[in-house]
């Protein structure tokens, strides 16, 4: 079983709960995302506590890394907010420490176990206000309207991508009417700051969506603007436009896609602020 369809949720809603891997480990409170109960892989959100450290010598798993809240000292580095690191399967890490507390969004490809460290195998890691923004290969339908990306990591093998994204505020497609949009690969996203309007209602700062290929979704619009963390799995993102049209209606009530199984009691609900 993959992971089920979710569009979307509002992290804000889902409870924190001690860490269950070595990494962030002991100490760690995590709210997870979405999981493949086949492979472990998920993503999640991390709090973690002032003094809060980590002397694990490397994964056996991939993990991605972004900063929302606070900052992380990675050896003699400090990974301040919007701060990026990709860590592949065997690449050595520094002791990890957090003097001040902090809230990180994560990514790993699977259940974490701790391995030694492979040669040749380093992580990278990224300032992320230090990367122009840029829409060379975007698609012109959002280049055109300001949109902008950072793309802070691309693996050539799989096309698995990782990217900042920044939408304008006031946008929306011409008459507040506009074509679907559809991917031949999976899309997840998170929502750091600002809000997006879409079919089924309103997004803000912490949504969150795990989406399959192929689904219709959109058109979009936003009020405020936003910056939204956006990952690609199994193909590159090019959109596949429909030839109908639906109406973005800004006032609409939220009515989110959420499995009711996996996300026991979620409903719609107004954010307020916190992760």
């Amino acid at each position: 079983m993959a992971r089920e369809h979710v569009e979307f949720l509002q992290s804000q809603q889902l409870p924190w709960a001690p860490c269950p891997w070595p990494h962030p480990g002991a100490g760690s409170e995590i709210k997870l995302l979405s999981l493949d109960p086949e492979t472990g892989a998920c993503s999640y959100l991390a709090r973690l506590p002032s003094g809060w450290r980590s002397t694990l010598s490397a994964l056996a798993v991939s993990e991605e890394l972004f900063v929302l809240e606070g900052s992380l000292d990675w050896g003699e580095r400090t990974l301040g907010p919007d701060c990026y690191a990709h860590i592949p399967a065997g690449a050595a890490r520094p002791e990890l420490r957090c003097s001040q507390g902090a809230v990180l969004l994560g990514f790993l490809d699977a259940t974490p176990r701790e391995t030694e460290a492979v040669p040749g195998q380093t992580a990278s890691v990224i300032d992320t206000f230090e990367t122009p923004w840029g829409h060379e290969g975007m698609d012109p339908a959002y280049g055109d309207l300001g949109m902008r990306w950072k793309i802070l990591h691309h693996d050539e093998a799989t096309k698995d991508t990782s990217m900042l994204v920044l939408t304008p505020s006031q946008l929306a497609p011409p008459g507040l009417r506009g074509p679907q949009e559809r991917h031949d690969c999976v899309e997840e996203a998170f929502l750091i700051s600002g809000d997006f309007l879409s079919p089924l209602g309103p997004m803000y700062t912490g949504a969150y969506f795990w989406r399959p290929p192929q689904v219709l979704h959109g058109p979009y619009g936003s009020r405020h603007g936003n910056v939204c963390f956006i990952r690609t799995h199994g193909d590159v993102l090019e959109n596949n436009w429909s030839t109908h049209e639906l109406t973005l209606d800004r006032t609409a009530s939220a009515t989110p896609l959420i499995p009711s199984a996996t996300y026991p009691g979620l409903q719609p609900w107004l954010m307020d602020g916190r992760y």
